[in-house]
């Protein structure tokens, strides 16, 4: 299926053949030619070539590659497909995908090294693993578009030819008979093989032939000259002769070799005099290539200063729209997070819908505030702020990307007129101030979103686009000239700005708001995980692949400010998640509180606000949610129960005051001279079959085929004694109590006790009451000893389990605590 060899050669001519081709760079420099494309790989990039594409390569002279050969033949009987299109390249995109696919490479390199011709079970099933890892994220099917465009380049001639000889590879064939059922003259077609496969008519023939001809060879016991006559060759003359081009040697003696070493046809040749040399001088600088299991993680805890930090993800969550806030369940369930998660800010818009009553169409003095006012007042009443969309951001519901629930509605109304939109503001300000109080209003934030800016600025095809963005810093002049002269310390944000159609439009965008007077306070920005790229409405894009998409959507939104003068100007994150859907099973699942954990730790320090999408899942109420669960992205189901993305948060609220040390899984921080406090997780980010995927449409059951990978994690943790457990230093006994809360399939997840429990639709209170009370963390205690004045413990994530964890000196574990759940 698979064969596999170094190559130290620092080039290789232009050519093609039948096999898929994976090239992985060990060390150096090279510039891989695809047809017309040329790709720059270094150190760890590789990329796959398609059958029966040309490619050559020119690398630098220390150049040391792994290629690995995948039989088109044996994949396309295994996968049941007779056109099989990869596309798998690390320069052209990144993500965890592709690091799993690199270590996995990593393993199969080693295996060939260290172990040669032993435990061949174990190299078969890498390779196997391997196989299925690019079968599963890196195979194009038709609904994608790269399916296209990788098929525009293999074009219809070249694949007829293709398919032509390996449907009759076992029979003479002959350039004219071709050349009649393509209607084109010998010559012609002569030179257009030459040119498009890299060599002449008989060798590519011959070279699909051999292809065939190997497996014949080593896996049955057919005589030679069987063999040659079955894979279409005139003799055995011919048969050996091309066979001893290819693998310089006769096939007598190639059998031979292979049987007297029981090896198998993935088994690598050996190593050749020309190659070991530099070979082995290679793994001698990778001693430990690779690090044992990829998922141990040795954490080593040194800095005992820390430093503070800033809550970012407690600063505001989204509620819904002004007229959601108006239910007294959805009331009840921002308390719970107001009290349980220290939110401060709850955010709503669509002030101007038929519910508020507030009329903008009339004349100043005879607005109706007083639905507004209820709003206020409960947020104020409980302890909660609010954040205010100004803008006619209207309610909008989508069951995917490319489902709409609800739609939108009118979002220009006030805005069409300016005299309407300085009349309506400053009687807005003016009841404000009156009811609230100017100092009040003044820790309030408000945002200004315009229907431009989330869908038609950047539309490249769009008339006047710049004279769009105009018009919507023009109404900011306006409303933030209105707003500060009546109370100057308002705090008023721009709307919504996203990098969805390249990070160059939006510097222009910014750049063009130097011309204006009035600045924002503030920028706030939306943030889900879908490519950027150049929208169109027919358009289906896949999720990102990129599990860092936050992290690095901020870093470059820091970027691109300071490059244009707004340094140090606050950045608010008013939506994020990995979704737009509220019909997505993920919201509801593990996966979910993984991915909130790991998003929180890795952006602290990034954004001054970032607002979670959405608090509940009342939110995203429909005619078709009579489901106890429906995929909302809410941090409690509509009832009220706490989803993982939920306990993320709790986790995240009880660590202490300074950071210690954060990686890639964990954070560890602390508050208290005798205590040390770990979040940690194990998140799996999604595979390519997701991105192809309407996510409406994805079941409970389907979640595990559609992330990246399974396996577990081990964190090994120590840490020193913290500051005011000095007092024991040099003790071989001092007393450790380590407290670990757990979410995972098996605890804490509402998600997959409903599938437990067979998906029952309508429950009755006390299944309802059983629900709320069964999915709670997990809880272990356990005593430990300190040796050498170092804390080591170790603790396990499945995939997609968050933990919290406390590590407390000085006490031994008495009990347990009522009310929690111990494992």
């Amino acid at each position: 299926m698979i064969e596999f060899e170094f190559r130290v050669d620092k080039s290789e001519n232009m050519h093609t053949h039948l096999d898929i081709e994976l090239f992985y760079v060990m060390e150096g420099r090279v510039d891989f030619i695809v047809e017309d494309q040329t790709f720059l790989l270094e150190s760890e990039d590789f990329l796959m070539v398609n059958s029966g594409r040309r490619h050559a390569y020119e690398g630098s002279q220390e150049t040391l590659a792994a290629c690995f050969h995948i039989s088109y033949d044996e994949l396309s009987k295994l996968l049941k497909q007779n056109l099989i299109l990869f596309w798998c390249n690390s320069t052209a995109e990144e993500g965890e995908l592709y690091e799993e696919v690199r270590e996995l490479i990593k393993k199969i390199i080693s295996q060939h090294y260290y172990h040669a011709g032993e435990d061949m079970i174990y190299l078969y099933s890498l390779y196997y693993e391997l196989l299925h890892m690019l079968q599963n994220n890196f195979l194009l099917t038709e609904e994608d578009s790269r399916y296209k465009g990788e098929l525009h380049k293999f074009d219809d001639r070249k694949q007829k030819i293709a398919e032509y000889i390996r449907q009759n590879y076992d029979k003479p064939i002959a350039l004219s008979d071709l050349a009649k059922d393509l209607y084109l003259s010998t010559a012609y077609l002569s030179k257009y093989i030459k040119k498009q496969f890299g060599m002449s008519f008989l060798e590519y023939v011959n070279s699909v032939r051999l292809g065939y001809a190997i497996s014949e060879l080593l896996h049955s016991d057919k005589p030679v000259v069987r063999i040659a006559m079955d894979t279409g060759f005139a003799n055995s003359a011919s048969f050996n002769k091309a066979f001893k081009e290819k693998y310089h040697t006769t096939p007598s003696v190639y059998r031979r070799q292979w049987k007297n070493d029981q090896e198998s046809a993935i088994k690598a040749p050996r190593i050749q005099n020309i190659q070991k040399k530099q070979v082995d001088a290679y793994f001698e600088r990778h001693k430990n290539y690779p690090a044992g299991q990829v998922y141990v993680q040795d954490i080593t805890l040194e800095n005992t200063e820390g430093e503070p930090y800033r809550h970012h993800w407690q600063m505001m969550i989204n509620g819904g729209t002004a007229a959601d806030l108006l239910r007294s369940d959805l009331q009840e369930h921002l308390c719970l997070l107001h009290r349980r998660l220290k939110i401060r800010y709850v955010r709503f818009w669509d002030l101007y819908s038929r519910e508020m009553l507030l009329d903008h169409c009339l004349p100043s003095g005879l607005y109706n505030f007083s639905r507004l006012d209820l709003i206020l007042d409960f947020l104020l009443e409980h302890g909660m702020k609010p954040y205010i969309e100004l803008g006619m951001k209207p309610k909008k519901l989508l069951k995917s990307r490319q489902s709409v629930l609800i739609g939108g509605g009118d979002s220009d109304g006030i805005f069409a007129d300016e005299n309407r939109v300085r009349e309506f503001m400053s009687a807005l300000m003016h009841h404000l101030v009156e009811r609230y109080g100017g100092s009040e209003i003044e820790n309030w934030y408000f945002e200004l979103w315009q229907k431009e800016l989330e869908s038609n600025f950047f539309h490249k095809e769009v008339p006047d686009s710049e004279a769009l963005i105009r018009k919507y810093f023009s109404t900011f002049d306006l409303v933030a000239g209105v707003l500060r002269e009546i109370l100057p310390g308002v705090r008023l944000g721009s709307g919504g700005f996203s990098l969805r159609h390249g990070k160059e439009r939006f510097r222009e965008m910014i750049h063009i708001w130097h011309e204006f007077l009035q600045k924002p306070d503030f920028m706030t920005f939306y943030s889900y995980s879908y490519p950027a790229e150049m929208e169109t409405a027919d358009k289906i894009r896949s999720q990102s692949m990129d599990k860092d998409f936050l992290k690095n959507f901020l870093k470059d939104i820091r970027e691109l400010m300071d490059a244009e003068g707004y340094i140090g100007l606050p950045v608010h994150v008013t939506e994020w998640n990995f979704t737009v859907s509220n019909r997505n099973v993920f919201n509801d699942s593990c996966q979910k509180g993984a991915y909130v954990m790991k998003n929180i730790i890795d952006t602290i320090g990034m954004a001054d606000v970032l607002g979670y999408w959405c608090a509940s899942d009342i939110f995203a109420e429909y005619y078709d949610t009579g489901d106890f669960l429906f995929g909302g992205s809410g941090l409690l189901t509509k009832d009220g129960i706490c989803k993982p993305a939920y306990y993320a948060m709790e986790f995240m609220d009880r660590i202490g005051q300074r950071i210690y040390q954060r990686g890639e899984n964990y954070l560890i921080t602390g508050d208290d001279k005798d205590e040390w406090y770990v979040v940690c997780h194990n998140y799996k980010h999604f595979n390519f079959q997701y991105g192809l995927r309407q996510e409406d449409e994805i079941h409970v059951a389907e979640q595990s085929q559609l992330i990246v990978d399974g396996r577990k994690l081990r964190l090994k943790f120590s840490f020193p004694l913290p500051f005011g457990a000095g007092k024991y230093s040099g003790q071989e006994d001092v007393p450790v109590e380590i407290k670990i809360y757990a979410v995972n399939s098996r605890t804490a997840s509402i998600q997959d006790r409903w599938l437990r429990a067979g998906f029952p639709r309508f429950l009755h209170p006390e299944d309802m009451a059983y629900f709320k009370s069964a999915s709670v963390p997990a809880i272990r205690v356990r005593s430990h000893r300190v040796l050498e004045d170092r804390i080591t413990f170790e603790t396990i994530l499945e995939p997609n389990e968050i933990q919290w964890i406390r590590v407390k000196v000085g006490q031994y574990y008495q009990g347990f605590q009522t009310g929690q759940k111990t494992t």
